[in-house]
């Protein structure tokens, strides 16, 4: 490399550690920089895990907050931060601070998406992130003509190889990050904690999962039990009918069940430090009613984690019309939604994309938006009955 990166002295306001302690692996082989995934680049799924690490094009990114620049692919956080959330960016300076001389030795977290293999559809995402979408997706391209669009984004079920690590790649390791599909249903990923626990790394290493709480972790408890940290965040945007139209086809009542499954874990390995929290998407299908919910998780797990939905673009709430957003911003309780809420002027045609596909998903699940949703579909009521024709409209 021909620049020297990262120096202490020249630490920015716009740097970020990211990129010089961590590193996400897709199941379908593409790596980045961190768990938001600014940058993909696609690798050969038998590169070394070395190589992967120092990648021309990661390298370049390291390079640029070395130089003090606020890189536009990093828009995601930014976006948070001028609306004075705390960004991943900011979470994982806190976390493991500026300085990282031996950077090149490996990262100390390694982010993982397991497999594109989960159990729910969910509003917010689409085919590159669950099966379940495959067939949903195919019905919206054969009926609506919708041929280019997210929810059809098929793929073979794959799941990450966890054979892919050496023990020499786990050195520094200190988190590992489960991401989905639903983690929870890949086993195979079991054998990466087997390697972290026979190299006698387990009790310097915190896992953490990000699920859907549908399915309890009654396979991986006993290996669990080994590891200094386990933190389980569990994905809740919404509360009893909202939780299962937004997480279709999800059963409320197997959530909450779960959940307190989990809850019970400290009581039976007393020894593990356990952390649990409530990851709640926000986004404009929800954004005049995500309050309850909010507040059920703080009181069930004393915490709540706002996940501002960025993408799709058509669910960014801030595509509610201005004079909307007035008319609700001083509901709003917690300053960071507020402040995102207003951070750009809406975008008209991306309101009428998300009724179109609000309207298309509710015929093909049999749900109802307006009664999951009233608070927001009073809101949207002018726009919504304004939108009939749910084809794709040409581009000719």
């Amino acid at each position: 490399m021909s620049k020297k990166i990262h120096s202490q002295d020249s630490v920015s306001k716009h740097y970020c550690s990211s990129p010089f302690i961590s590193t996400r692996q897709t199941a379908w082989d593409k790596i980045s920089p961190c768990a938001f995934g600014p940058i993909e680049v696609q690798v050969d799924a038998n590169m070394p895990q070395s190589e992967r690490w120092h990648h021309p094009e990661l390298n370049a990114l390291r390079e640029k907050f070395s130089a003090g620049l606020r890189p536009k692919e990093c828009k995601r956080c930014w976006d948070e931060e001028d609306a004075g959330a705390q960004s991943l960016r900011l979470r994982t300076n806190a976390q493991y601070g500026t300085d990282h001389p031996n950077w090149k030795q490996g990262p100390k977290e390694l982010v993982i998406k397991t497999t594109n293999v989960c159990n729910l559809a969910c509003r917010t995402c689409g085919g590159w992130d669950t099966s379940l979408y495959w067939t949903e997706g195919a019905h919206y391209a054969e009926t609506y003509g919708a041929k280019d669009n997210d929810f059809i984004q098929v793929r073979d079920k794959v799941y990450h190889n966890s054979d892919s690590y050496q023990l020499s790649d786990l050195v520094n390791v200190e988190k590992i990050s489960f991401f989905g599909g639903e983690p929870l249903l890949d086993k195979k990923h079991a054998v990466l904690l087997e390697k972290i626990i026979a190299a006698d790394r387990a009790k310097e290493t915190t896992l953490f999962y990000s699920t859907n709480g549908q399915q309890p972790g009654k396979h991986y408890e006993k290996l669990w039990s080994k590891f200094k940290r386990v933190e389980i965040f569990f994905s809740i945007d919404g509360i009893e009918e909202q939780f299962e139209y937004l997480r279709w086809p999800g059963d409320w009542n197997k959530t909450v069940k779960n959940i307190d499954w989990f809850l019970d874990l400290p009581n039976r390995y007393p020894d593990v430090d356990w952390y649990f929290q409530g990851t709640q998407c926000v986004s404009l299908i929800n954004i005049a009613d995500y309050q309850k919910t909010a507040n059920w998780l703080r009181s069930k797990l004393n915490t709540v984690h706002f996940n501002i939905v960025d993408h799709p673009n058509h669910y960014r709430m801030t595509n509610l019309p201005d004079f909307l957003k007035t008319k609700i911003i001083d509901t709003i309780e917690d300053t960071d939604i507020r402040n995102y809420l207003t951070l750009e002027t809406a975008n008209l045609d991306e309101l009428e994309h998300m009724i179109v596909w609000t309207k298309r998903q509710d015929i093909f699940r049999n749900q109802d938006y307006a009664t999951a949703f009233p608070n927001t579909y009073e809101l949207l009521k002018p726009y919504w009955n304004m939108v009939n024709n749910l084809h794709e409209k040409s581009t000719n």
